[in-house]
């Protein structure tokens, strides 16, 4: 699965100092003259201690045209530099060849087979019919959003690496490398600045999602039973770290039942769960296919909570909305609720300037959108808002026993 194989074609243009190239699986990242920077698209294993170590990866370059002199020098896991010397005016090409092992697996979607995805329809058919026939409220959020410990962690491992960068500059002699040396630097400063305004605008996203995977885990261990005459309806997420783990760790705290729906991201071991992000959740079911994975999060469920995410999350958000509107989920079966507002308004007027398009609906009359038309009866809402975790509780559990007295709780239609 990890193994790796590499071609690819160099030419160069002496006259123009152009570097062009063809193949797959790399590309060129930078040039200056005669150098440049080949870099691959995925990690490959090396150890530049014991270059001959068999799961080192093994390069071969070949002078094609046979004009000048080729080579290559600072060969690491990311790629190499080529450098041409003692060449005449007319192109330079050469050819490369590697062989190796990839540092982490990073799937392919493209790669995946029908199999694949009939598997993961079938476990979570599974899953749910066992673990969670009632169904279950589901909270979307950014898998990167950290508390303040964490967050604050990774600034100090931004700052090691910054001064790492800076001592390879000060004893770096190759001007090309000092190029590369000092973008690198330029782009972690630019990082670490980022980094410090995440810290400041978002660790109380992971805070308020803890408190409401608190909240849900004491009434799904304490009060669901009673309340919904013996019926469970426990937390999922998208089993991921960040916003997902701070829900899950919450509910676990109270000794609740937590699902977690994830994939393979090439950040973690597909069977060794040590020190993962994963085993927050009690029971795990990890997918190949992302799209099924978004849709059994959201189909399964009966409260879709969207805290702060970014792409991955919005994906989640548009897919709820558009399957409400659309009637594959139920709008009085399913709640669809935003938390902390002033996050997503931006997204809400997006949504209205869809609506005033007509690209909703066909003239938007049936989108009730929070803060927006808030004059406009209940029954046209596709949406709520809740301004934290206590509210969102509030409303995801008043919502699944109203739910229970109208015998709707159940996972099928």
């Amino acid at each position: 699965m990890n193994e790796i194989e590499l071609y690819g074609t160099i030419f160069y243009e002496p006259a123009t100092n152009q570097w062009k190239g063809s193949g797959m699986g790399w590309w060129i990242e930078k040039t200056d003259e005669n150098v440049a920077k080949i870099t691959f698209e995925e990690p490959i294993t090396f150890d530049p201690r014991l270059p001959s170590k068999t799961n080192n990866y093994s390069l071969s370059i070949s002078n094609i045209n046979e004009n000048g002199d080729v080579d290559t020098y600072n060969v690491d896991e990311d790629g190499f530099i080529m450098i041409w010397k003692d060449y005449s005016n007319e192109t330079c090409m050469a050819s490369f060849h590697v062989v190796g092992t990839k540092v982490c697996f990073v799937p392919n979607d493209r790669a995946l087979v029908t199999e694949e995805s009939v598997a993961d329809i079938y476990a979570a058919e599974l899953l749910f019919s066992y673990e969670a026939k009632y169904g279950v409220i589901t909270l979307m959020g950014s898998g990167t959003i950290s508390c303040k410990k964490i967050a604050e962690e990774k600034l100090d491992i931004l700052s090691t690496h910054e001064k790492k960068i800076k001592d390879q500059l000060e004893n770096q002699e190759d001007p090309f490398c000092r190029k590369l040396l000092q973008h690198k630097l330029d782009m972690t400063k630019l990082r670490m600045d980022r980094h410090k305004r995440i810290i400041e605008k978002s660790t109380k996203y992971w805070d308020s999602a803890f408190k409401f995977g608190e909240l849900w885990g004491h009434y799904s261990a304490n009060q669901q039973e009673k309340a919904l005459g013996g019926c469970y309806v426990p937390l999922c997420t998208g089993g991921g770290p960040g916003i997902m783990q701070a829900a899950a760790q919450g509910a676990r705290n109270q000794d609740a039942h937590v699902i977690g729906i994830d994939c393979q991201f090439g950040i973690d071991n597909f069977f060794n769960l040590k020190d993962t992000y994963s085993v927050t959740s009690n029971q795990r079911l990890r997918m190949n296919n992302f799209s099924i994975r978004e849709g059994v999060l959201i189909n399964y469920s009966h409260v879709i909570l969207f805290w702060p995410g970014g792409f991955g999350t919005a994906w989640e958000v548009y897919e709820t909305l558009s399957k409400i509107q659309t009637n594959h989920l139920r709008r009085h079966r399913t709640k669809a609720i935003f938390v902390h507002a002033e996050y997503w308004q931006p997204l809400f007027n997006c949504i209205n300037h869809m609506r005033e398009h007509g690209a909703i609906n066909s003239y938007g009359d049936r989108i009730k959108i929070p803060g927006i038309d808030d004059q406009l009866p209940d029954e046209a809402y596709l949406a709520e808002v809740a301004n934290g975790p206590e509210e969102a509780f509030e409303k995801a559990r008043a919502f699944v026993e109203e739910l229970y007295r109208k015998n709707q709780l159940t996972l099928k239609a």
